[in-house]
This record gives structure tokens, C-alpha cells and sequence, in this order.
């Protein structure tokens, strides 16, 4: 049910930086906390621009038990072309233009529209494509993408600005003796800081928010949770 999502993760390697994250998520976790909200922390997933250190995903505590069984059938593809008919809104998108801006065959495409609307996920006419139900769709409120670094906190910005094309929050994680007032006058656009010292975890500067889904990968995270969701009912 997962592995046509491609979704996975690398193994954990032990070390400095891998202890600084546990230390943080035994410490932090529960500021993630929301009423009427449930969150899922997930480690090392290869996402499509890197492999994030922490991925907290958080949505709507809603009853997904009218998750359509075809909706489990969708791949990466499928997803795709989804996000891509989703970013032109409720006035949808022309076959046609999504042959050209995307570069599929018309077969590939045509067999990956029928799966969406089998999925209960768009509108079809032949022509156009629309989102259905966008707000219900795609539920995942926020991900929270958290980039660890015992020093180089450079390349930390680099990754952590990657992690912004999917995200909602993109954050890089830090030793507090690290954080200088050079490293936070560095902050490039929505970045936030994290810090992790003996008193504990704190939040230095506070990331932006930015509107979701950013990329496909978005919705790859959306689709992984809700698979979850629906086969623990």
C-alpha cells in the first residue's frame, strides 16, 4: 500500500548529530502539541531534494475512514500530475497543457487521470482537469522540516533552504554554544533556528510559514499519512 509511493527512509547512523536529534525530540516534541490536532515525527525520509534530519507532520484530527481504496493505488506519477492540476486552483487545467508543461505520452497521462478520478481526487470532462474537495484532499496542515548539524551550520542554511520547496516550516537544528550572532544574522528567507543545549530545547528564531502543498513531495507526505490513517481504522 506504501511502496508505489516511494516513500522511505535511511537508516539511522549513530553519532553526534543523531543524538542531537533524539535529545531534541525527547525534549521539544510536545510543543508540537495542538488541540484538535494529531502530528507524526518521521526520521531520515529521502525527500526529493535531500534527506531531512526530522519531519513533523501535523493535521486535522478528522475521522478518515471514507479514504477511498483507490486512492492506496496512486504513485508517484499519479501524484504528480496531481499536484500539478492542484496548483491551477478550482479553474483546473487543459489536457493538452499538461502534456506540455509536464512532458508525459497522452497514455501515461490519460491512465493517470482515470486513476485520480477513480480516487475521488478530480474532475475529468476530457479537456479539463480540476481539484475536488481541495481542503479535504490534501488535510496535512503543516510539515515542519528540521535540518541537524553539530557545526557546520553553512551547509545546515543550504539544506534546510531545499527543505523549504516541500515544507511548510523549514528549520536547522544546532548545538547553542554553536549560534553566534553571525550564524543568525545568516538567515536567508524563511528559515527558522533550533538550538539544543543542557537546559534544553529551545527556538531561537521562529521560521515563516509558507502555504502548502509546496511540491509534489507534499502531497507524497499527505498520501503516506493518510494511508496510515485509513488502514489503522
Amino acid at each position: 500500500m506504501l511502496d508505489n509511493l516511494q516513500f522511505n527512509f535511511r537508516k539511522e547512523k549513530e553519532g553526534p548529530e543523531n543524538d542531537l536529534v533524539n535529545t531534541f525530540l525527547n525534549q521539544y516534541t510536545q510543543n508540537f502539541e495542538k488541540k484538535n490536532y494529531k502530528f507524526k515525527v518521521l526520521k531520515e525520509v529521502y525527500a526529493e531534494t535531500g534527506i531531512p534530519d526530522i519531519l513533523i507532520v501535523v493535521w486535522e484530527d478528522i475521522d478518515k475512514s471514507g479514504w477511498p481504496p483507490k486512492r492506496n493505488k496512486l504513485d508517484k506519477t499519479d501524484i504528480k500530475i496531481l499536484h500539478h492540476i492542484s496548483s491551477n486552483g478550482k479553474r483546473g487545467i487543459r489536457f493538452k497543457r499538461i502534456l506540455q508543461q509536464l512532458g508525459y505520452s497522452e497514455k501515461s497521462a490519460q491512465k493517470s487521470l482515470k486513476k485520480l478520478v477513480q480516487a475521488e481526487l478530480i474532475f475529468f470532462n476530457g479537456m479539463t482537469a480540476r481539484i475536488k474537495d481541495f481542503e479535504n484532499s490534501f488535510f496535512v496542515r503543516e510539515i515542519i522540516s528540521i535540518e541537524a548539524k553539530m557545526s557546520d551550520w553553512k551547509n545546515a542554511f543550504k539544506q534546510a533552504q531545499l527543505n523549504e520547496n516541500f515544507s511548510s516550516h523549514s528549520y536547522v537544528l544546532l548545538p547553542d554554544k554553536t549560534i553566534t550572532e553571525n550564524v543568525v544574522s545568516s538567515i536567508n528567507g524563511n528559515l527558522g533556528i533550533l538550538s539544543q543545549s543542557e537546559d534544553g530545547a529551545k527556538l531561537k528564531v521562529r521560521a515563516k510559514k509558507a502555504k502548502l502543498p509546496g511540491s509534489y513531495f507534499s502531497w507524497i507526505i499527505n498520501e503516506y499519512i493518510g494511508r496510515q490513517l485509513a488502514s489503522a481504522l
